[in-house]
């Protein structure tokens, strides 16, 4: 007797691709996953040499402008990647010689104020220590005579080889990034050029092509419009400094300048500082708060009018994705993912919108809704 055969219906026909191709993306989407990992632990753990290659990469996008100007007045390109190299040292240098009196000054006298920094903020704390003191009158009411084992304390001393050794780690960094900087700018568009001529259809070198030079554009813009603005709240708060009588106002405005460079971490490290040095040159309340709020009030002067109406559109990323952003890459790279974390954000969402296949990143990073 021949067993009955099941005639498939049409419907069950069309469903019969999409089940077949469910474990082909499940398995797509694992090896993706898998691809992330390892991309993640091998930035991390040759984040040594990966850290320059970036570093170099994102200040060459910001200075191309400038050796390009000097190209189009007949110079060479070597010879105006080095006078921009050289224009750009003299300026750091001239920054770095007139800080560094009175940040000497305060390196020496660090161990002094120290003391009365600490002698203050238990001044302060005498209430706190009060109640503390009445419980532990009570605990020891209470408590049984068992007496406590005696804790060993270990001190441990970092010997003089590794911190020779971290020094001579950070000039080599600093050296091979500035020969690869200057590299860079006296080739010029070359890489841009190789990474077309790899490229097989030409649908895909334009698309390359206006990737590339829009991550260059909005990069350069972004580092270009975060100095002017760093330096005008510098400026600002160096004034605001001076007129609330703070020692040094001009080392703030550098500091606070140079601090608010690093995402979320920069001014939280310049409100610390303030209260601190606040708290050791003031007595009145009112005075020991002043600097840290006046500071407080301009950075959000900066960050929630200045910057939005400055970038518009161009930087319009969900907050959300840029905290964790930061975060990660502070953890990454530390002070150098700090520096890198939002650039390199921006790529992305450069990437995202022109790919198709990257379009629903290019949603998530969004900082409104968007529309399909």
């Amino acid at each position: 007797m021949r067993a009955a055969t099941k005639t498939l219906q049409p419907t069950e026909l069309k469903a019969m691709p999409s089940l077949l191709n469910e474990p082909t993306q499940s398995i797509r989407r694992g090896v993706w996953g898998l691809v992330l990992i390892a991309l993640g632990f091998t930035l991390y753990l040759t984040s040594s040499f990966i850290l320059p290659i970036m570093v170099a990469g994102t200040l060459a996008l910001l200075l191309a402008p400038a050796v390009g100007a000097l190209g189009r007045l007949r110079l060479p390109q070597p010879l105006g990647a080095g006078i921009v190299m050289i224009v750009v040292l003299a300026a750091l240098g001239t920054l770095a010689y007139n800080v560094a009196g009175p940040v000497q000054r305060w390196i020496d006298i660090a161990p002094n104020e120290l003391r009365r920094l600490e002698d203050k903020v238990s001044m302060l704390m005498r209430p706190v220590a009060a109640v503390r003191e009445a419980g532990e009158k009570v605990a020891e009411m209470t408590k049984t005579d068992a007496k406590p084992k005696p804790r060993e304390v270990v001190v441990e001393r970092r010997p003089a080889t590794s911190m020779l050794n971290l020094t001579l780690d950070t000039i080599v960094t600093v050296l091979s990034t500035a020969m690869l900087l200057y590299f860079l700018l006296a080739s010029g568009d070359l890489l841009v050029r190789k990474l077309l001529l790899v490229t097989p259809d030409r649908e895909g070198k334009l698309r390359m092509l206006g990737i590339l030079r829009t991550i260059q554009r909005e990069i350069g813009q972004y580092f270009a419009t975060i100095t002017l603005v760093n330096i005008g709240l510098g400026v600002a708060s160096g004034l605001a400094m001076w007129a609330l009588g703070m020692p040094t106002p001009v080392v703030w405005a550098v500091a606070i300048a140079l601090l608010n460079f690093l995402p979320y971490i920069g001014p939280l490290i310049a409100t610390v500082l303030l209260g601190a040095v606040a708290l050791l040159t003031f007595d009145a309340p009112l005075d020991i708060l002043a600097p840290p709020a006046a500071f407080l009030l301009l950075n959000f002067i900066e960050d929630q009018l200045l910057l939005p109406f400055l970038f518009g559109r161009r930087l319009s990323l969900n907050p959300v994705v840029i905290f964790i952003w930061v975060l990660f890459w502070a953890w990454m790279w530390g002070i150098g993912g700090l520096l890198l974390a939002v650039p390199l954000l921006v790529a992305v969402r450069i990437c995202a919108e022109r790919v198709p296949v990257l379009n629903p990143l290019a949603i998530i990073l969004a900082r409104t809704p968007v529309t399909r």
